[in-house]
């Protein structure tokens, strides 16, 4: 509105994400309150269900966003699983494959065993946690002794490959490049030195398994270690586990192995130990790394470009610590992981070849299970996107990129708006993707808002009860109210707890704004505009008029630099305490 009101081009285009993993979950839940899950329905009738389900619940956020008041384009609204935002992302996806970005491979992945399904670094919870460490004894195969390793995690041990050291601990020089018999197993495995190691920690000699730790799986590779799998995509051990352990839940190995390593002598000791553990975001699974064939994309190039825009300071951020915080985000970027194991998302369009598991190729045929190229049979990857893969590509995909006269009217878009938990997910995904396809900033400016929290500064939630639905507080005190008092006092990235008076306040303010101007035009009524010199003015006249100026002055500055709540304010005090109670 306010551009608009300058004469400004200005498009608001509404839309929605169809959030792959975080929507089949909600729809699983739906499921579960009829008895039934999704290991009941094949992977196209989940997805058509879940279809459904979304079509029936977008028109209550639609009408949602309506009453609010926003002043946007409807006629554009695009979904993530519309026709051209598909087209945009395979495009993107062939280009990558084309130019060397996209690779298959069995890398170490965070899986959630309870969902079925593997996520990004950044989708994982990290939470403290009081467990144990347990001191247990390597011997040497030579009989010479022993080394002591310390692990949170016994259950892993058996899927152990070596042992390692730091290179300067002057402790196990003498060690290196010897071999232990790995206890509650018939396998040896070398002692290492590896600079991964610390020295402090424990007994300053860890256990590898690569198959399980991302740490260890670097160490793996640069040692050619191998690397075996002892718990399953379920969250059981598997049959590398031994007899002993097979199929048993990851708890109860533990503690299996556990007592059998005190049982034959192997456990020194046991310490309590507080340390990070990795969680499913949605359902609190703990998060197990599992070696998983999935799709990656080589994302240092695409980070460096992003790194030198953001430098040179090509885009504004609100507030512009924002910035610094998303490049050392991107100076640490892995590979992404861009598979998904789920039904709900955008089938990746790739087929494998039924005699030769590592060709693969590029086909669109997405709706067919296996298709025929060149007289081989080729089966689809059952996998589909990581939703921020078509979402990184939203300020293009939306505009008809390359085209389209949207594209080549409104990109780079003036403005992304957003909250700061997805800073990381999705605007650096959109610089990177934007840079890439191109050859542009996505937009100009970011601004980071805060969160409209619960009353006493929490955050809301409908299981805690105490979520603030927008439609009765608009049905009693009108949408302007709501964004007046929503927007009063607040900085950009700082959440605030829902404040019911300022709502009031702001109804209060509308009131009073409504009725001046009623004053005035029935005061008005029958009056010619004309102009009147400026020597002929009353001295309260010049001074509402400097007021007036000096007033829109500083709110225009405020309303470009994103401090809205400041720039409230000081309408509020001009409007109420100078325009109308005293001039």
């Amino acid at each position: 509105r306010y551009h608009r009101m300058k004469g400004e081009a200005t498009l608001l285009l509404p839309g929605a994400d169809h959030a792959g993993f975080e929507t089949q979950v909600v729809y699983e839940k739906h499921l579960a309150k009829e008895g039934k899950s999704r290991f009941d329905l094949s992977r196209e009738e989940l997805y058509k269900q879940v279809w459904d389900f979304v079509q029936l619940n977008k028109g209550n956020f639609e009408q949602q966003l309506r009453q609010m008041g926003i002043s946007c384009d409807w006629s554009r609204f695009t979904f993530t699983l519309d026709e051209k935002i598909i087209k945009t992302a395979y495009a993107t996806f062939k280009r990558m494959w084309d130019d060397g970005l996209i690779y298959r491979g069995e890398r170490l992945v965070n899986f959630c065993t309870h969902h079925g399904t593997a996520f990004a670094d950044i989708e994982v919870e990290h939470k403290e946690e009081k467990g144990k460490l347990w001191h247990i004894r390597y011997p040497l195969v030579n009989g010479s002794g022993e080394i002591v390793v310390a692990t949170t995690r016994p259950e892993t041990m058996l899927g152990d490959t070596a042992v390692a050291v730091h290179p300067s601990d002057k402790r196990y020089a003498k060690m290196v490049g010897k071999t232990v018999k790995l206890p509650l197993t018939h396998r040896e495995i070398p002692i290492i030195a590896d600079d991964m190691v610390d020295k402090s920690f424990g007994s300053g000699a860890v256990k590898i398994t690569p198959a399980h730790d991302p740490n260890d799986f670097a160490v793996a590779e640069r040692h050619d270690l191998p690397m075996i799998s002892v718990i399953n995509h379920e969250g059981n051990m598997s049959h590398e586990a031994g007899e002993s352990y097979v199929n048993l839940p990851v708890q109860e190995a533990r503690q299996k192995v556990v007592n059998d390593l005190q049982d034959q002598g192997f456990l020194l000791k046991t310490e309590d130990h507080t340390h990070s553990v990795g969680h499913c975001y949605k359902c609190g699974t703990v998060i197990e790394p599992l070696l998983r064939d999935q799709w990656f994309i080589d994302m240092q190039p695409l980070a460096k470009e992003a790194i030198k825009v953001l430098k040179a300071k090509k885009i504004k951020f609100y507030p512009e610590a924002k910035r610094d915080q998303l490049v050392r985000y991107l100076q640490g970027l892995k590979d992404w992981n861009i598979s998904r194991q789920i039904a709900w998302g955008i089938p990746i369009p790739a087929f494998q070849n039924a005699d030769d598991p590592d060709d693969w190729i590029y086909d669109e045929r997405v709706g067919e299970e296996t298709i025929t190229v060149d007289g081989k049979t080729y089966h689809r990857d059952p996998d589909v996107f990581d939703t921020w893969f078509s979402s990184g590509q939203w300020p293009f995909a939306t505009l008809d990129y390359p085209d389209g006269q949207d594209f080549k009217q409104f990109y780079p878009l003036s403005l992304m708006e957003t909250g700061g938990e997805i800073l990381q997910p999705w605007v650096s995904r959109m610089i990177m993707l934007g840079l890439y396809i191109t050859g542009e900033i996505p937009f100009e400016a970011v601004y980071i808002h805060g969160y409209v929290m619960a009353e006493d500064g929490a955050k809301m939630s409908k299981s805690v009860g105490n979520v603030v639905d927008p439609l009765p507080v608009i049905e009693k005190y009108g949408s302007d109210a709501l964004r007046i008092g929503i927007i009063a006092n607040r900085a950009p990235a700082v959440n605030r707890g829902y404040d019911q008076a300022k709502v009031e306040g702001g109804r209060n303010f509308c009131n009073k704004l409504w009725n001046a101007s009623r004053f005035a035009l029935m005061n008005l009524e029958g009056y010619a505009a004309a102009p009147v010199p400026a020597d002929e003015l009353a001295t309260e006249d010049r001074w509402i008029l400097s007021r007036l100026a000096d007033v829109r002055d500083e709110v225009t500055r405020l309303v470009d630099s994103f401090q809205l709540g400041e720039a409230g304010r000081q309408l509020y005090e001009f409007l109420w305490n100078e325009y109308c109670d005293w001039y």
